[in-house]
Parts: structure tokens; C-alpha cells; sequence
């Protein structure tokens, strides 16, 4: 990971510190003072499998965590996996400087108080980078868990003299499959038993129970998944430096060849005209581009010259793509159309209409919010029908049910807030079959549609939940690439997002957006 990686994360995790020990913001000097009263820059440790660390004032957490990765030669994931579960340090908001003292547990024996030499954050992250580090060093002394072999393994620490009898299994055989497991192995020399495993995150009251390497394992998966998985995705990132360069980047992708049938134009302040569009423009072969809503941006018009498109179609009305621009496109291809209603229910029917005449399925979704519909979109793409917008009216009003006069089977896309039940029921009154795609939140939503409509995926689409443009862009890439659009948090993935990537096998991932929009955490599959 790099600096800004981990920092980043580690903000992701903590948020809003509560004092100035939170690993997000803490400072540290890793300069040291000899005998002579003399500071030295360089560690004073002799840390044999490690190159030397040169010290500096106020370095921050990440900074330590980056550099000791550099001079150990070991995964930043694991010292931050490490640090949560030795002392909760990764997710902790308000922790206390005598946990830092011994943030990884080195030189701390469950069964021994904690040797000073080893105290301070970055005495015991170097340390302990050092010691898993020389664990594999094959002139040491850490020979009795051989690799690819079984060894005997207690489950719980052996009573102190005088203790009374031990009372626990004192060990069984673990196969060890490299060096890594070795390590955390001889690093915290206890097995989970059956009761500790069954329990999850959770202790238990069984007896002879240890959770070490068990937290170990489940931090790890949940935020950097399975370190053995071949089926993790590849990630790209389709990004420019703003939406409307974001969009020209997908246009470029998706097309990158001239004579595209149809450029779509919606403004790239709001949402509602361009849900409807996503779904047209991926059936009919063409992007969408945006505009604002008195000016042509020069990437935009840059991007329609160079697709020579046989036709534009823009969508909304005045207020979302004024005259002037209209005028300016109408200049690049004169086979210009405006598809504008009343409001953004309206527009939605009217591209419906003008895109797929003859179609027989729809999805619904709400027009209040731009989720739902955005994972619709590419669902809808995909197979060539239209995504009409709902408003929150109890009945279906006749413009609406002239709207679905040819279309016999409906998918909603989202729960009774969006899409109520009265208006499902309306739907069925009028002879249509519903299937309703709806989870606890956004993120799951997505999901549900996206395993219906696709039940095999090899490239996914993933953009933030917090956004539209982005997300509009790629939802006609994905859609005309018979590929799903998943939305995510910002930071992370959300754990029904990442377990239904991970399960489908996909074998590539395309970000849409810049790291503010969708993180590098992101790419990596960390968990929320």
C-alpha cells in the first residue's frame, strides 16, 4: 500500500477522532536520543532482516506504518490487521497512549507483562515487522512449524506453575501451508478451537478458546479479502478530471472507434432527464455526454466530432440544455432531436417511447432518487428496454397507463418508498406481471437487480452511490457491454457488494471516476 492508501484507510475507519492518539491523526518524532544527549536519525535497533529506518519529527501513523513496509519487506495490510486485533487501534476513534505503547502486542506474552524495550507506536511497529519478517529467515532459530507439513498446535496458553490442572486439549495438528501462516503462528502460537470459530466476531464461554489468529483472519477477509483467491477481479479506472471529462473517458472506452449511431446529451447538474437516457443510448449504440446548462464544455464537443454521430438526441427541456448549446450541437450534426416533457416523469415516458417502440418489459424506479435507476439502467441496456420514472402519486395516472399499454411485464427497482405498493398494485390491476427488486438499502438493491438480469458476469462496473454523472456515464457502457453497474460507498465496498462480485467469479473491474469519487480501498475490495 502506499502512504496515502493507508492513510486513507485508516481515515475510512476511524472518522472523526475524539483525541490526538487516533491512528488517522496521531504524530510521532521516530528520532532517538543517545547516551551524549545527542539525536540520532537512524533506529538504534540492530534489525537484521530489516534495512535501517531514518527517523524524522512528527511523523504521522501511516507514515511510520508506509516507511517500516519499505524496510521490512512485509504487507502495510498486515501490520494494519495486526494492530486491530491486538488492540482495536484501526477502528478506534478515542484509544489511549498506553495502547499504542503496545499497539501490536510485542514483547507482550499472554503469559508475562510487556517488555519496555519494546514500548512506543513505532518501537512496536518496526519490531514487530522485524520479528514476523525473521520468522522465514532461514539461518534463525524458528524451525518447528516446517512449511507444507503438520505440527502439533496448543489452543489455549498452559496454566502458570501452581495453577491448577490444564483443563484444555493441549494441542492438535495444523497443517502449515507457507510462510505467512508460520508466522502468525509463531508470533501468536494459538489455534481457534471449534467454540471460538463457531462463535464469529464473538467470544464465547466455552473453555480453552483463543481469538488471536481468528481475528486475524476474519479482519483480513473482510477488508482485503482472500489473500489465496485467484478469482479476484482486475480493477481499472476510467477517470477524468471532472464529470464531463469523466464522461468524454467512458465515451473513449466504450467507443472507441467513429460512426457511432447516436450521441445523448443530458446536463451534468441533475439527474432526472438523464436516468431514462442511459438505457436508450446503450441499446441504440452511442454515449452520453453532458453539458452544462449554458455551455458546451470544450472535452464535450471535442468527444462528438470525434464519434461523428449519426444523430444527437438531447434530453430535458430549456432549463437543462438551453437553446444556445442546442444551436452549438446542432452545428456539429444537424440530425439534432430535443426529447423534453412536461417534468422528469414525462421525459422519462417520452424516451421510452422515441427508444424502444416495441418493447414488452420495463423497469420502474423512483424519481426522487438517482440509485435505484442508475442500477437499473444497465440492467435495462442490457436487454433493451426502457427505465420509467415513478413519482410518489397513490394511483397510476393515465399518462402512465398509456405509457405501459404494450408492456406486459414490469420489474421495480427499489422498496415501498420508492416504488409504493399501491402503485404495484396498480400494475397488476392493469394485467402487468411485477417482480420487485428490493433490499435493505442501495447498495443491495443493486445487487438483486444485477443478479437477476445478469446471471453470469465477467467485467463489473462500480461507482460511488453519492453522485449520479459518473455512474450515468458507465451505466451505458456496462448496459451495452451486457455487464452489471454495482454503486458503493466512496471509501469502501459494501460486504453485499464485494460477496456478490467475488462469488460470480468476475474476472475484471472497472471503476468509474477519480479516487474521490470511488477510492483506491475500492479496487482492493475492502469491506465497509
Amino acid at each position: 500500500m502506499t502512504e496515502a492508501e493507508i492513510q486513507s484507510f485508516l481515515d475510512a475507519q476511524i472518522g472523526a477522532c475524539k483525541n490526538s492518539y487516533c491512528l488517522n491523526v496521531y504524530t510521532l518524532d521516530t528520532t532517538w536520543t543517545d547516551a551524549q544527549g545527542n539525536t540520532q536519525t537512524t533506529t538504534k535497533f540492530d534489525f537484521g532482516t530489516c534495512a535501517p529506518y531514518e527517523g524524522a519529527k512528527s511523523e504521522s501513523a501511516a507514515r511510520v506504518i508506509f516507511k517500516v513496509q519499505q524496510a521490512c519487506g512485509i504487507s502495510a495490510k498486515v501490520l494494519l490487521v495486526t494492530l486491530q486485533k491486538e488492540q482495536g487501534l484501526v477502528t478506534d476513534d478515542a484509544p489511549s497512549l498506553s495502547e499504542l505503547r503496545k499497539a501490536l502486542g510485542q514483547g507482550c506474552p499472554d503469559t508475562a507483562d510487556c517488555d519496555t524495550a519494546y514500548a512506543g507506536f513505532f518501537y512496536q511497529v518496526y519490531s514487530a515487522a522485524r520479528q514476523l519478517t525473521w520468522y522465514s529467515n532461514p539461518s534463525g532459530s524458528f524451525t518447528w512449524y516446517p512449511i507444507g507439513k503438520t505440527s502439533q498446535i496448543r489452543y489455549f496458553p498452559a496454566p502458570k506453575a501452581g495453577a491448577g490442572p490444564d483443563l484444555c486439549p493441549e494441542t492438535s495438528g495444523v497443517t502449515i501451508a507457507n510462510k505467512a501462516t508460520a508466522a502468525l503462528y509463531y508470533y501468536t502460537p494459538y489455534q481457534p478451537n471449534t467454540a471460538s470459530l463457531a462463535a464469529g466476531w464473538l467470544a464465547t464461554t466455552a473453555k480453552c478458546a483463543s481469538y488471536g489468529n481468528r481475528n486475524f483472519w476474519l479482519y483480513y477477509n473482510k477488508w482485503f479479502g482472500d489473500p489465496t483467491s485467484a478469482g479476484s477481479p482486475s480493477a481499472a479506472r476510467i477517470a477524468g478530471d471532472d464529470r464531463f471529462s469523466t464522461a468524454v473517458a467512458v465515451s473513449r472506452s466504450a467507443y472507441p472507434s467513429s460512426g457511432v449511431k447516436v450521441v445523448y446529451i443530458a446536463t451534468g447538474l441533475d439527474f432526472p432527464d438523464a436516468l431514462s437516457a442511459a438505457p436508450a443510448a446503450a441499446a441504440q449504440g452511442g454515449p452520453i455526454l453532458l453539458v452544462r446548462p449554458d455551455s458546451l464544455p470544450d472535452a464535450t464537443g471535442s468527444e462528438i466530432r470525434r464519434l461523428a454521430p449519426g444523430k444527437i438526441v438531447v434530453v430535458g427541456g430549456e432549463a437543462a440544455v438551453n437553446s444556445a448549446v442546442f444551436e452549438t450541437l446542432r452545428g456539429i450534426q444537424s440530425n439534432i432531436q430535443r426529447i423534453s416533457g412536461a417534468d422528469r416523469y414525462d421525459t422519462s415516458r417520452l424516451v421510452a417511447a422515441s427508444a424502444f417502440p416495441s418493447a414488452t418489459k420495463a423497469y420502474v424506479a423512483t424519481g426522487f432518487d438517482f440509485p435505484d435507476a442508475l442500477s437499473a439502467s444497465a440492467a435495462a441496456g442490457s436487454q433493451g428496454i426502457p427505465v420509467i420514472l415513478f413519482d410518489k402519486a397513490p394511483t397510476l395516472a393515465p399518462a402512465v397507463v398509456a405509457a405501459l399499454s404494450k408492456i406486459s411485464s414490469v420489474k421495480i427497482a427499489g422498496g415501498f418508498n420508492a416504488v409504493s405498493q399501491q402503485q404495484e398494485a396498480g400494475l397488476r390491476t392493469l394485467g402487468k406481471s411485477t417482480a420487485r427488486f428490493a433490499g435493505a438499502d442501495r447498495y443491495e438493491t443493486g445487487v438483486l437487480i444485477n443478479k437477476d438480469a445478469f446471471p453470469s458476469v465477467n467485467r463489473v462496473y462500480v461507482a460511488t452511490a453519492f453522485a449520479f454523472p459518473d455512474a450515468l456515464a458507465g451505466a451505458v457502457m456496462a448496459g451495452a457491454g451486457n455487464s452489471p453497474l454495482y454503486v458503493t460507498q466512496p471509501g469502501c465496498m459494501p460486504s453485499v457488494v464485494r460477496a456478490d462480485i467475488t462469488s460470480r467469479n468476475a474476472q475484471s473491474m472497472v471503476l468509474l471516476g477519480g479516487p474521490n469519487a470511488v477510492s483506491d480501498n475500492v479496487a482492493r475490495l475492502a469491506v465497509c
